[in-house]
């Protein structure tokens, strides 16, 4: 029999493994067993909710982004009631703020506790594939999945731990990649409607800008470093 040419799982990367399964589990039968009363969420109720911190206000709305990384609620109610209860500036402030803290804080539990179970599980071939893929698909890719709403936020976050796309890569692409979509709830929620299509036509254009931008940034740079 061939020998295995990997080393075989270690317990403590499998009990970091199950606990990270643990809490997105724990997620998910937390949005199931409170089905009724996400469903009767809105911008006005989250707001309310916000308010009723006073002065504390802004900080529940970025701990409610954060719980937002392992509850999988709407968080464009979050960022509509930033609107509301901060304006269109600083709503877009305090939502980017707890997104990014979000965002951050589930890469990192994915690429510590992850991670170096999948890589005690799969062949190096087989990693070698997924940081071929995260490679492949490169920047403009990472900023993309963040321009698209119908795109899970924590999807991308979780799966970009388990690749080998640095934290730096990561920050910056997540950064400005939900700033689009951000300033457009918080616009929303400052001027009390309903995203038109004007708006929805807008985000778009912003997004093939932030694409452009970057590209032609990094051609600039490639060009300077082959000089």
């Amino acid at each position: 029999m061939r020998a295995r040419d990997y080393t075989p799982f270690s317990w403590p990367k499998l009990a970091g493994f199950c606990a990270l399964l643990a809490v997105l589990v724990s997620g998910t039968w937390l949005l199931g067993w409170t089905g009724q009363r996400i469903d009767s969420l809105s911008g006005e109720s989250v707001a309310a909710y916000v308010k009723s911190w006073g002065v504390w206000g802004h900080l529940a709305l970025i701990s409610l982004m954060i719980v937002h990384s392992f509850v999988p609620f709407p968080a464009e109610l979050v960022a509509i009631a930033a609107g509301m209860c901060f304006g269109a500036v600083w709503g877009t402030v305090v939502t980017w703020i707890g997104a990014m803290s979000g965002a951050l804080l589930a890469f990192g539990l994915s690429r510590r506790l992850g991670r170096p179970f999948l890589a005690d599980v799969l062949a190096p071939k087989q990693m070698a594939k997924i940081d071929g893929w995260s490679n492949l698909t490169g920047i403009s890719a990472l900023i993309v999945v963040r321009l698209i709403p119908v795109i899970a936020f924590n999807l991308v976050n979780y799966g970009a731990g388990l690749t080998r796309v640095t934290w730096w890569r990561f920050s910056w692409t997540t950064a400005i990649g939900i700033l689009p979509v951000t300033v457009l709830m918080a616009v929303m929620g400052d001027q009390m409607r309903e995203p038109t299509l004007s708006d929805w036509l807008t985000l778009i254009v912003a997004g093939v800008l932030i694409l452009a931008i970057i590209q032609v940034a990094r051609r600039r740079r490639f060009g300077e470093i082959a000089k």
